[in-house]
């Protein structure tokens, strides 16, 4: 697996032919399941919008909970995936509620109305996993801007290898690239238009899934670990 892939991420990603993820592969035009590009339809109505979904499209669609990273040289992906395992088998599924699309700074999202369950999966994750996580490259810091970061988002950066994670952690599901202040209004009233019939009410969170980042820097799915734990 070390050979195939340069980084791993754990992510949400909704459940293979969900409602949800029909609207994600097809909204980005990348299926990470399959490893290739697909249909755009639910982006018929929007002219040149690929520019606008760059980003996104490599990564798949999904939700960060641990932001993508290389394992150190004397770990191996099998120990990744026996710690996810162990990690999801004492969390327990939830449902977060509705997703709204959102204006997060300069691009648009879905975000779910309940964060706190999904904010203390995250930690979990971010903290159990961070032993297997290698030191960030110069080049890996300096993409992340650090001069626009807050002096905890640079403290974030530095410890777990990511500026948004724990007290700065907000899930959402990334639909677009930075878009022009003086354009994303207008884009966002355009995306709900045309998205008023999917159905964003109710969200089941019952699993976590391994991504990996091959050369081609486009992520593709690996494994998908139920969430376990019983309720007390």
């Amino acid at each position: 697996m070390e050979e195939i892939y340069k980084r791993f991420a754990i992510y949400y990603a909704p459940d293979e032919n969900s409602e949800l993820d029909v609207f994600g592969r097809c909204w980005l035009g990348w299926d990470p399941f399959l490893g290739k590009e697909i249909s755009k339809k639910y982006r018929k109505n929007f002219l040149n919008f690929d520019n606008f979904v760059v980003g996104p499209k490599k990564y798949g669609f999904h939700g960060t909970l641990k932001a993508p990273f290389r394992l150190k040289k004397e770990y191996t992906y099998s120990d990744l995936e026996k710690k996810v395992y162990e990690i999801a088998k004492e969390l327990q599924r939830f449902d977060v509620g509705k997703l709204n699309l959102k204006k997060i700074g300069n691009f648009i999202a879905l975000v779910p109305e309940k964060n706190d369950k999904i904010k203390y999966l995250s930690n979990k994750l971010v903290t159990g996993l961070d032993f297997l996580r290698d030191e960030l490259l110069e080049e890996e810091i300096l993409k992340r801007n650090p001069q626009t970061l807050t002096l905890n988002q640079k403290k974030m950066l530095t410890n777990w290898g990511y500026p948004y994670v724990l007290d700065e952690f907000n899930f959402h599901l990334t639909l677009t690239d930075k878009i022009d202040n003086k354009k994303i209004d207008n884009i966002l009233k355009s995306i709900k238009s045309n998205l008023r019939y999917i159905d964003f009410e109710k969200v089941n969170f019952n699993n976590i899934c391994i991504f990996g980042e091959k050369k081609d820097e486009k992520f593709y799915f690996i494994k998908r670990f139920k969430l376990e734990g019983l309720e007390h």
